[in-house]
């Protein structure tokens, strides 16, 4: 291997470094400067089915009232309201079990290699 090579190995890994750091402040950035927003007080998409590639049927909840859309590509059509009456808020379950937070998924997946860790 000559120097030229190793030159070569260290610049690309500072240039991939500075793109790391780049990406990381400009993520930082954009989620500060309201581009996209975080938090809304009145508008929620309360559940999202997809029935196509690109086709979707929302409900969604303006302040206290309740919609039922349909999102395409390049379209929103308002389909229906609906009453809080009419909806099931209750926690959808998958195989037998009520959905998990990613968090708790990760932490139990991280929990697991500490055991598998210390018994080596």
């Amino acid at each position: 291997m000559t120097w030229q090579n190793v030159l070569e190995m260290i610049t690309v890994l500072i240039v991939f470094v500075l793109v790391l750091v780049a990406t990381y402040y400009t993520t930082k950035w954009i989620g500060k400067s309201g581009v996209v927003p975080t938090h809304t007080k009145n508008i929620k998409v309360i559940e999202s089915f997809r029935i196509a590639p690109n086709k979707y049927i929302q409900i969604v909840q303006l302040g206290n009232k309740y919609y039922s859309i349909g999102v395409s590509k390049d379209n929103i059509t308002f389909l229906t309201s609906l009453e809080e009456e009419q909806l099931d808020f209750t926690e959808e379950k998958m195989n037998g079990q009520s959905a998990e937070a990613f968090r708790d998924i990760m932490d139990r997946i991280r929990s697991g290699y500490h055991k598998i860790k210390k018994e080596k």
